[in-house]
């Protein structure tokens, strides 16, 4: 989150208003992202012994999750010149998390590994959305970053976009199994919605910026529920698992552990 002007750096600065709501809520989301992946862990469902293509996504993932937390935290703590200064890692960062993310996708199709509880092509597309929402929010977000106030709420939306895979670690069996994601796709809306309300509560008035990413992760969910039950993601399932393991299943079929 860059600034307009760089803000000296005082021993006794504390957050205000803004700042301490963006520094709040970006806590609570890396807080639900770890949870989401020690729930795995613990559940047995995640290990160490994982193909080593997961584990770097997984070290690109958190370190994009570091870094866009010490970025948060140096841009609401009076630290924007060095918040400036460190912008070009997320550069690197970002694509970087995108194309793992996608091979990482296609790897678990390909291979027969998608977690029961999802359709095939109810799991592509949804993790294909959700990074095209990621993408397309911090790509605005970076172009933007001379007006702050821009810069910092499309950011925000854009990583409220990845929260919904650990939002589907965090939900219970029973509502992926009878829903898939349709109930984390509702709950990360809480954030722009916090967002809002914080601001209407402070200013009486809200950030166009909110609406914007309100509804990117909107469309984003409005598209999964739809494309991800029609005829065009079963194709494109075809077509990425044609030859492998993953070609065998209906990609129309929830394969639920029997009770």
């Amino acid at each position: 989150m860059a600034a307009t002007s760089e803000t000296p750096v005082q021993s006794d600065y504390r957050p205000a208003g803004d700042e301490r709501f963006f520094l709040i809520a970006s806590a609570v989301m890396i807080t639900l992202i770890i949870a989401g992946f020690l729930t795995l862990y613990l559940r047995g469902i995640s290990t160490f012994a994982a193909p080593w293509p997961v584990h770097v996504h997984a070290v690109a993932f958190m370190a994009w999750v570091g870094f866009f937390m010490l970025q948060v935290t140096l841009a609401t703590t009076g630290r924007v010149h060095l918040h400036k200064r460190l912008g070009w890692i997320g550069a690197v960062l970002m694509p970087l998390l995108l194309t793992l993310g996608a091979l990482i996708l296609f790897r678990m199709m390909r291979n027969a590994a998608v977690p029961p509880f999802w359709t095939y092509a109810y799991f592509m597309t949804m993790n294909l959305m959700a990074l095209v929402a990621f993408a397309a929010l911090t790509t605005a977000a970076v172009r933007l970053h001379k007006r702050t106030d821009w810069h910092r709420r499309l950011m925000f939306c854009g990583m409220a976009a990845l929260v919904v895979t650990p939002f589907n670690r965090l939900a219970p069996d029973a509502v992926l199994a009878q829903s898939m994601s349709l109930i984390p796709a509702i709950a990360i809306l809480f954030f722009p919605l916090a967002g809002i309300a914080a601001e209407w509560l402070r200013d009486r008035r809200v950030h166009p910026a909110w609406w914007w990413g309100l509804g990117a992760l909107i469309l984003t969910g409005v598209t999964t529920e739809v494309v991800g039950r029609s005829p065009i993601a079963g194709d494109i399932v075809a077509l990425i698992t044609a030859g492998t393991p993953g070609e065998t299943i209906d990609p129309f079929v929830q394969h639920l552990p029997q009770q």
